[in-house]
């Protein structure tokens, strides 16, 4: 009778151990806090963080899309370079606080990149004396719906009277 008991509890505790034993070993996902993105590449720089970031590209033209939170005390003047060979730089003011969203009404875009729809393109972010980011942003084209209005806005040349 003892002996019944005893290889019932021993099958009880071999059973519990072997379903709650992946537990043990086995990495848990939902302690991997991961932030979803929809199209765009994730970094940061000092208290900046990028967030979202990808291109839109017309013919040549190309549209920065990104988000930039400044968790800092003071706002940054964020540096932005497409491509490293790029003379192109363009400045934006990130104040602290509140995000500041590039894209629907804040444009940054350039123009003469080798940035085909479907590739990545390496763009450079810093600011003061922090040490800089380079991200491998997706160029995307218009064809999306969310990014329908987000295309570079074409530069006007003037014509030759003549």
């Amino acid at each position: 009778m003892k002996a019944r008991v005893a290889a019932s509890v021993v099958l009880a505790v071999g059973v519990v151990l072997g379903t709650a034993g992946c537990n043990l070993i086995a990495p848990q996902d939902t302690t991997k806090i991961q932030q979803p993105t929809a199209f765009g590449q994730e970094g940061m720089v000092g208290d900046v963080d990028i967030r979202n970031a990808y291109l839109v590209a017309d013919g040549d033209a190309v549209s920065l899309v990104a988000t930039f939170v400044n968790d800092g005390t003071s706002g940054a003047t964020m540096s932005i370079q497409p491509n490293a060979s790029s003379s192109d730089t363009t400045n934006l003011l990130v104040p602290s606080g509140a995000p500041t969203v590039v894209g629907p009404d804040q444009h940054v875009q350039w123009s003469g990149l080798d940035a085909a729809p479907g590739s990545l393109l390496p763009v450079f972010f810093t600011y003061g004396d922090k040490t800089g980011v380079k991200i491998n942003l997706p160029v995307l084209t218009g064809d999306f719906q969310v990014n329908s209005t987000l295309t570079p806005t074409p530069v006007a040349t003037e014509t030759p009277a003549g």
